[in-house]
């Protein structure tokens, strides 16, 4: 059961009743120092409890982790190591190989170094444990760098105009995105979209997920056109490459092919091309033109690129091996959008 003290403090770190599938997003990061600064004076217990949690949190969303990280946790945990006792140890241990793989500043791996210089011969107290934080550092899973959509309403990257659509023989649309949900009440009512591209009268292209599933939709006219329902089952919290091939053939019907991870899943008959010489002025990451919170994207995306040709399967699955740090070199035959 757990103990009034937990629940005060975790009360504060999200802003309300906590709950480890419902309600677990860190709302108020100066909580963070005040839980660190209260826990000194408690019991071992009591402290076990309290960091363990912490630190399941910590792995099931990328926007906690983002916030301990703005408040300097890793350096107030360091700078506490010495005193604290060996199970705790273990704990926060653990938890600082969970920041540190996902973001530790040059100050916060100094303190870490000086912390393994021994005197006379002698390893300081629990040096040997922080060893394995250096371990997992490495341990990145993703992109180095991408945008964090926190599922708020307007929370989009709005681009600028697209004179003209980039295809002559197809295109292809290629990026890294994770599913980071708030928690699961609207996941069934929920429409977030990946990408919006269209113009002021509604055609164009998108991708929005239903549930798991990520729809495709190419709109000839404001409210006709061909969608496509892309079969793979996408989990939240897992990054996934995502291709989606537009191929156009002039003698017979146009096709659409999705990758996931480089590897064919999902294809089909798509009259794709969208005749229309307005440019594309309604253009998003991460939403739909309207922006309203159950159309914004709730989660992490890396870079996006829009390639003016149908990629081929040899090509997807190697840019898929490259992995999701790889930036391709800028050319004149695609669209790159990213950091």
């Amino acid at each position: 059961m757990l103990t009034p003290l937990f629940l005060s403090v975790y009360f504060q770190l999200v802003g309300g009743e906590f709950d480890l599938e419902m309600n677990f997003i860190i709302q108020d990061a100066e909580s963070i120092t005040c839980m660190t600064e209260l826990l000194e004076h408690c019991d071992v217990t009591c402290q076990a409890e309290i960091w363990s949690m912490f630190t399941a949190i910590l792995r099931k969303s990328v926007r906690n982790l983002q916030t301990s990280t703005e408040v300097g946790l890793i350096e107030q945990v360091l700078l506490k190591m010495s005193a604290v006792d060996d199970m705790i140890a273990d704990l926060l241990v653990d938890m600082l190989g969970v920041l540190a793989s996902y973001s530790i500043t040059v100050k916060e791996l100094k303190l870490l170094f000086s912390m393994l210089r021994g005197e006379s011969g002698i390893w300081p107290r629990h040096a040997v444990k922080l060893l394995s934080v250096l371990n997992q550092m490495p341990q990145r899973h993703g992109p180095d760098t991408f945008f964090n959509f926190p599922g708020c309403s307007a929370a989009a990257i709005a681009l600028p105009p697209i004179a003209k659509w980039p295809y002559q023989n197809g295109f292809t649309l290629n990026t890294w995105f994770r599913m980071d949900p708030l928690n699961n009440i609207n996941v069934d009512k929920d429409k977030p979209y990946l990408y919006c591209f269209r113009t002021s009268k509604g055609v164009g292209y998108s991708a929005h997920f239903v549930g798991n599933c990520l729809i495709v939709t190419s709109l000839k006219s404001k409210g006709k056109g061909f969608q496509h329902c892309v079969k793979y089952d996408f989990q939240p919290r897992k990054w996934y490459m995502i291709s989606i091939v537009h191929i156009y053939n002039r003698w017979r019907n146009s096709e659409i092919r999705c990758y996931v991870n480089g590897q064919l899943v999902s294809y089909g008959d798509m009259a794709w091309h969208v005749n229309t010489n307005d440019s594309y002025d309604k253009c998003f990451l991460g939403s739909s033109e309207t922006a309203d919170a159950n159309r914004v994207f709730c989660g992490q995306l890396g870079a996006v690129y829009v390639f003016s040709e149908a990629l081929n399967p040899a090509q997807i699955f190697a840019i898929h091996q490259l992995g999701p740090g790889y930036k391709v070199v800028i050319n004149s035959h695609f669209y790159f959008f990213g950091m």
